[in-house]
């Protein structure tokens, strides 16, 4: 394939961007700042519009063009999108690329043609879809192939990914509407009831990020700035791991109760294999310590989290956008 090729990951949290020959060249939040009078107006877009998140005044707003992963916002889509493109030197004058896009697992006809509308309004028009499952097993490194399936968990920032795959696409599977960011609000309506403080969607993904945490004994803690609930005024609380523990388990526990009901409809063969191989976790919330002795207690099967979860689809993307004979396997059937 020509070098003019890359692989992008058009995330609810974060659009990424694989460049064959380069590598990853582009992590940015997936956030768009507009007019609140002329939307099509945009101020600015990646961390630069993620870094206003509840601080912009009446005549600018915060945007998510992709919510729970797919297209919320086909304008706003577009723009951000040839922004990041024109990051990467792939400018509107000249050639724009060949893409691999991930999409979510089980995405329909409508969902399909809004991704392809907006690649299109960037200057693409050469574009393949893939199952951001299978994508995510390759990036990972597991050794995934026709005949041997691994179960796949990745928690992206709007949406999860729970699916069976083989070399041969994605055996049983589905994109549930939960994801890290859901993690964030539970976290920040948890510390408003227990603590009587309010804080914003930024300093609840610090929290997170920070001392989240499943292993019932852990002391990380952290000072933690907002507004009092009672008198509006601001105030500081130290937050520890064990504070923020209940809203965490309370998300995987229904993410768990999802895998199960999947489970059970796996063939009976996929079910062997995978009783074997286990659960593989990817996406940045995979990092949370303690999450794969949790899963283990929880679902009684051996479960796997890796060091470079956050970035393994679009690594898988550009596995597949490398090697023509696999893109012509795996890319999807339009309809």
């Amino acid at each position: 394939m020509s070098n003019n090729v890359i692989a992008m990951d058009l995330g609810s949290n974060n659009t990424c961007i694989y460049k064959l020959g380069e590598g990853l060249v582009l992590v940015e939040p997936s956030v768009v700042v507009c007019d609140s009078a002329k939307r099509d107006k945009v101020k600015a877009v990646g961390m630069d519009a993620k870094k206003r998140l509840g601080k912009t005044a009446n005549f600018s707003d915060v945007k998510f063009p992709v919510k729970e992963g797919v297209i919320a916002d086909d304008k706003l889509a577009t723009q951000m999108v040839e922004s990041f493109l024109n990051r990467i030197t792939l400018n509107k004058f000249g050639f724009r690329p060949q893409v691999v896009l991930a999409v979510p697992c089980g995405v329909e006809g409508e969902e399909i043609r809004r991704f392809e509308k907006v690649l299109n309004g960037a200057g693409v028009y050469n574009i393949s879809f893939v199952e951001s499952p299978v994508l995510t097993a390759l990036g990972l490194g597991i050794p995934i192939s026709d005949s041997t399936p691994y179960f796949i968990i990745d928690i992206g920032g709007g949406t999860t990914n729970i699916a069976a795959v083989s070399l041969d696409g994605v055996i049983a599977g589905v994109n549930v509407n939960m994801g890290g960011r859901n993690i964030d609000v539970m976290i920040m309506d948890h510390i408003e009831n227990v603590f009587d403080l309010q804080i914003g969607h930024l300093t609840a993904e610090h929290i997170k990020t920070e001392i989240g945490s499943l292993y019932e004994n852990d002391t990380m803690r952290i000072d933690v700035s907002g507004r009092d609930k009672r008198t509006g005024q601001p105030r500081a609380i130290s937050i520890g791991s064990e504070d923020i523990r209940f809203p965490i388990k309370a998300f995987f526990d229904k993410i768990f109760e999802i895998t199960v009901k999947l489970m059970a409809k796996l063939p009976k063969e996929v079910s062997a294999e995978i009783r074997s191989s286990g659960i593989c976790f990817a996406g940045g919330s995979s990092n949370i310590p303690g999450l794969s002795q949790y899963a283990q207690e929880r679902l009684y099967i051996k479960a796997s989290c890796f060091a470079d979860a956050e970035t393994a689809t679009i690594v898988g993307g550009g596995i597949v956008a490398g090697d023509k004979d696999l893109l012509k396997k795996l890319k999807l059937t339009r309809k």
